[in-house]
C-alpha cells in the first residue's frame, strides 16, 4: 500500500467512524485490522489517532473555514475528506500543506459530486 491508498484507507473510515458515530480512540483497530497496511501501518494509525482525538477541534475549525455550511451538514463524504486533510494539516507536522490539501481535492474528484472538489479546495485553503 502506497501513501495514496492509505490516505484514501483512512478517508474511508472516517467515513464509516462518522456513520456510526464512533470517534473512541480504542476502536480505532477494528477500522485497520481489516486490511494489509504493509509499511503504512504507522501513518494510517497516527492520522486515525489524530481524528479521533481531535474530532471537535477539526470540526470547530472546519466550521469556521466553511461558511454557511457547518460541518453538520456537508456532505459525509466531503467531510470525511475534510477531516482527514486537516488531521494532517493541523497534527502533522511533515505533511506539506499543498500535498495534503491536493490529494484531499483528488479524494473529493473520485467520490464525491461535481463541486465536491471546489468546495473541498476552499474549505481547506482557508485552514
Amino acid at each position: 500500500m502506497n501513501r495514496k491508498e492509505a490516505r484514501e484507507f483512512v478517508m474511508q473510515c472516517v467515513f464509516q467512524m462518522e456513520a456510526q458515530q464512533d470517534f473512541e480512540a480504542p476502536d480505532i483497530e477494528k477500522y485497520i485490522s481489516r486490511a494489509d497496511l504493509g509499511d503504512q501501518k504507522g501513518y494510517v494509525e497516527n492520522l486515525l489517532k489524530s481524528v479521533s482525538a481531535n474530532i471537535e477541534d477539526i470540526n470547530t475549525k472546519i466550521d469556521s473555514c466553511s461558511e454557511g455550511w457547518p460541518h453538520r451538514r456537508m456532505a459525509k463524504m466531503d467531510l470525511a475528506i475534510i477531516r482527514v486533510a486537516a488531521a494532517e494539516l493541523l497534527y502533522d507536522q511533515h505533511m506539506p500543506k499543498a500535498v495534503a490539501i491536493n490529494e484531499a481535492v483528488n479524494l473529493a474528484k473520485i467520490y464525491g459530486t461535481d463541486q465536491s472538489a471546489k468546495f473541498v479546495n476552499a474549505v481547506l485553503g482557508k485552514f
